[in-house]
């Protein structure tokens, strides 16, 4: 990919909490890139630490607890991490906006929709007009694919449904056509049909805007839909990257395939549904208490006596071009 696309690198990033138990490091060394209309697709378990990458990049680690320990994220080749807070304030939700996981918490309810919109664009752009905010407020709903938009400015959140709070998010987040957009499990608690339609609506708008996006996401069936690279997380760590179809087609980490292989699928000729879902065995370890060696190990149907060695964890490395794995016995 040309260097000159690459809007976003992360680079080694190390993000630790401190609790009650002790520490524990959410995010390992993590590295990856986002490019100008392209889809990066971060998958794993809860816990996996996709969420915490996302707040490290958009500066919003809570500290205390958290911290950045270590690790560059740079934006247009500047470290992010050496910026000040009110520096940051003009980053986010401007070049770098964010859909989080929960409309109905992430928006006021106590403040119209346009007022949230407008909000934004008080903040970013203070050289509009109020009735020019306005405008563009009810601009972006419409472009989000919001009905009577003008209507739905003056609402408050509990009087949409769902859908319609998600894409309101989605407006806000897009106010101010950002660089970047990363949504985080962007359509959690929809309908099927509701899905699709902010999954495709996001298609479009990064065809329309040219943005970078980061989907973080559980579901498999999401990221064969919108991604175009994938990263898959295990105990704070990637442990496989690469391009979308190489993933699917052939996944050189057992985690990956297990994922893969746990998506609900039908049989083709008769139309009905396998009778039961392949599992991955066991739990994902406690960041407190993770084992030597490889952390997938005592879930692994491939694990050996190198998995479970004093030697450390296996590293990120390069199996053919653009695909990496963190695995000591990588699939053939």
């Amino acid at each position: 990919m040309n260097d000159e696309q690459k809007i976003l690198e992360v680079k080694d990033l190390v993000v630790e909490f401190n609790t009650d138990r002790g520490k524990i490091t959410a995010v390992n060394g993590v590295n990856f890139e986002v490019y100008r209309g392209k889809s990066l697709g971060i998958v794993g378990e809860s816990g996996s630490g996709k969420s915490v990458s996302a707040l490290a990049i958009m500066g919003l680690i809570p500290n205390p607890p958290g911290r950045v320990k270590s690790g560059i994220i740079k934006y247009h080749g500047e470290n992010l991490l050496d910026k000040s807070v009110d520096e940051m304030r003009k980053i986010r939700g401007n070049k770098i906006a964010m859909i989080f996981q929960e409309p109905m918490t992430s928006l006021n309810p106590v403040f119209t929709v346009g007022n949230q919109i407008e909000e934004v664009l008080k903040l970013h752009q203070p050289e509009l007009s109020k009735q020019e905010r306005l405008v563009k407020g009810v601009e972006m709903l419409s472009l989000v694919g919001i009905p009577s938009p003008e209507k739905r400015y003056k609402e408050y959140p509990h009087q949409l449904s769902g859908g319609m709070r998600q894409r309101v998010m989605i407006a806000m987040a897009l106010a101010c056509k950002p660089d970047i957009l990363i949504a985080d499990e962007p359509t959690t608690a929809l309908d099927v049909t509701i899905q699709a339609q902010i999954l495709e609506l996001m298609n479009k708008l990064q065809k329309d805007l040219g943005m970078g996006i980061i989907m973080i996401t559980h579901d498999l069936g999401v990221v064969a839909e919108t991604c175009d690279d994938v990263a898959v997380m295990y105990c704070g760590k990637i442990v496989e990257r690469s391009d979308v179809k190489s993933i699917f087609n052939n996944p050189k980490h057992p985690y990956t395939k297990g994922l893969i292989e746990s998506i609900p699928s039908f049989d083709s000729t008769s139309g009905v549904a396998r009778d039961r879902l392949p599992t991955i065995e066991g739990m994902v370890p406690s960041l407190f208490d993770l084992p030597s060696g490889c952390s997938f190990q005592d879930r692994c149907e491939y694990s050996s006596d190198e998995c479970r060695g004093k030697n450390g964890s296996p590293t990120l490395t390069k199996i053919s071009d653009g695909h990496k794995v963190s695995c000591f016995n990588p699939l053939q």
